[in-house]
């Protein structure tokens, strides 16, 4: 091979070489991808705003005034008038549009809700306390010997009868709520009336010569 074929051959590569990258097509298909793709992204980038901006829509720009219709209350709850004037001001500074202050409403009585079911349970156990030292009571109390069956039974019967003579259905009620027909001194003082139903008499009185001995009523619901 003599040097002007190797020349040759070497100008041949090289054309090729510049003809690849001189192609006009090429260079336009390079062109309109990038174009495709600018205008792609602008497009998408126009999408995001748009959401963006609804996004931001329901989240701020505080109405004239808030409406409060989509708040989930519990049956009985309703909104405390004093706590929405303290809120309404706090939203509007923050520029909270209805719906923020909605869901912070919700959120709100769900925590109420909360705090209310705690509350319950925690009153429950202190009465249930209380109730259960009543109980401590009455087993320690030598009077009633509570522990000694038959004897508190036969007391108990006297005691109820005193309670039957003179508690009204309300009253009664109320005992057992509160637990205080197991308290000593509530039994105690039903005992005596109900000694009083049975004896038709107070005990143990005595009365100067000529005196008439009062009537039971009027001891226990005194004179007109």
């Amino acid at each position: 091979m003599n040097e002007n074929e190797q020349n040759n051959n070497a100008g041949l590569d090289a054309d090729l070489d510049n003809n690849l990258q001189d192609d006009p097509n090429a260079s336009a298909d390079d062109g309109n991808n990038d174009d495709a793709q600018d205008g792609g992204e602008q497009k998408e980038g126009e999408e995001k705003g748009k959401e963006d901006k609804t996004e931001k829509d329901e989240i701020y720009g505080s109405p004239e005034t808030f409406d409060y219709s989509n708040v989930q209350l519990p049956e009985g709850m309703q909104l405390d008038e004093e706590l929405l004037k303290e809120f309404e001001p706090v939203a509007k500074k923050l520029n909270l549009s209805n719906k923020s202050a909605n869901e912070l409403m919700n959120l709100a009585v769900k925590l109420t809700e909360k705090n209310t079911a705690k509350f319950s349970e925690f009153a429950q156990e202190l009465q249930q306390a209380k109730i259960n030292s009543y109980h401590e009571l009455l087993n320690t109390d030598k009077e009633l010997n509570a522990n000694n069956e038959a004897q508190y039974n036969q007391y108990l019967d006297v005691a109820i009868q005193g309670l039957k003579a003179v508690a009204t259905p309300g009253f009664t009620e109320l005992l057992k709520t509160e637990g205080l027909t197991h308290h000593p001194e509530f039994i105690k003082t039903f005992h005596k009336i109900g000694e009083l139903c049975v004896s038709e008499k107070i005990p143990d009185a005595k009365y100067p010569a000529g005196q008439k001995e009062p009537d039971a009523a009027d001891v226990l619901y005194g004179q007109d």
